[in-house]
């Protein structure tokens, strides 16, 4: 029966509208496909509060760590034009490296953790996230990330390149030579403070 299941919810996703279908399988089946390692693309937007703004808050003014604050703005793939309307969302491990949780998280942040968020691009194409900075995988030596995703108008979802630090050592020509993701920019930050003494950073991508 469960395989049957699987094999529903895979044909399933693979036409029509996924997000929805996705719920009926977790309705239908009594199961959170969201809560998968695989899980699709579409569950990154499941949880998205109602009406979000450009500012997305990862982090609570008590989080451990180091504050950062980063400015960004997608532009369509003429490079010049802003685009508005973009949903993100993002996540991240904390300070000490770990995808911590809160206890109350559902979907696929069961996986992903307390530090997440999302946010609206402005009628300039411009977001804002405060987090704090996150710390490194205590199992491997891949540079300190924040992920993120995107959500177009048109329905269409993307992962794009991490959020990435240039101080890291980690974050080397192999690393930027190699980027998962052909689309946007490489996504290499890098750090200043600004004039209240936080951790800046500026960020923009182009959609090819």
């Amino acid at each position: 029966m469960k395989i049957l299941i699987l094999l529903i919810f895979i044909f399933s996703v693979s036409c029509g509208n996924k997000f929805q279908q996705i719920k009926e399988v977790k309705n239908i089946a009594g199961i959170d496909p969201c809560e998968s390692p695989d899980a699709d693309i579409s569950c990154n937007f499941e949880n998205v509060p109602d009406n979000p703004g450009y500012v997305m808050n990862i982090s609570s003014k008590t989080e451990p760590g180091i504050k950062i604050f980063i400015e960004g703005q997608i532009l369509k793939a003429d490079g010049k034009t802003p685009y508005p309307e973009i949903l993100i969302y993002a996540y991240q491990t904390d300070s000490t490296g770990l995808y911590s949780k809160s206890g109350n998280e559902t979907g696929v942040q069961k996986l992903h953790g307390k530090l997440h968020g999302w946010c609206m691009t402005d009628i300039n194409g411009k977001y804002k996230i405060n987090t704090v900075r996150p710390g490194k995988y205590p199992t491997n030596d891949f540079p300190a990330h924040i992920h993120w995703a995107i959500r177009e108008p048109d329905g269409k979802m993307q992962y794009l390149n991490d959020f990435v630090f240039s101080d890291d050592k980690h974050v080397n020509e192999e690393y930027i030579s190699k980027p998962y993701y052909k689309t946007g920019d490489v996504g290499v930050l890098k750090l200043s403070k600004n004039n209240n003494g936080i951790l800046w950073a500026k960020r923009i991508t182009v959609l090819k």
